[in-house]
């Protein structure tokens, strides 16, 4: 039991922003992708509000995007290639695998 105990950072293969990762996904469906930067409380009360989550769900969804928007997630590590022993997935390559759920 190896992995008792320790904890794992589970990240891509690299730090990007979200343009970087719009820029993925466009090139992998071929077509433009644009990163939107939705002001957080707009996002809170018109987006995410009348999903009509549990509470603890909204909350968690309201501290990862805080968290996020500090940066607090901009890190790669490679624990998904020590756990799994192949590197992590790009966003493009995961993308273009899954092009289905994408509307391609």
């Amino acid at each position: 039991m190896p992995h008792i105990g320790k904890i794992y950072e589970l990240t891509g293969p690299r730090s990007q922003d979200m343009a970087g990762m719009a820029a993925e996904y466009a090139a992998a469906l071929g077509r433009p992708v644009t990163y939107v930067d939705v002001p957080f409380e707009d996002w809170r009360g018109q987006e995410l509000r009348h999903r009509g989550l549990p509470d603890y769900v909204f909350d968690h969804f309201v501290t990862m995007a805080r968290l996020h928007a500090d940066n607090r997630y901009d890190r790669m590590t490679h624990d998904v290639e020590v756990i799994t022993g192949r590197p992590a997935s790009t966003v493009r390559s995961y993308v273009e695998s899954r092009a289905d759920l994408f509307g391609r």
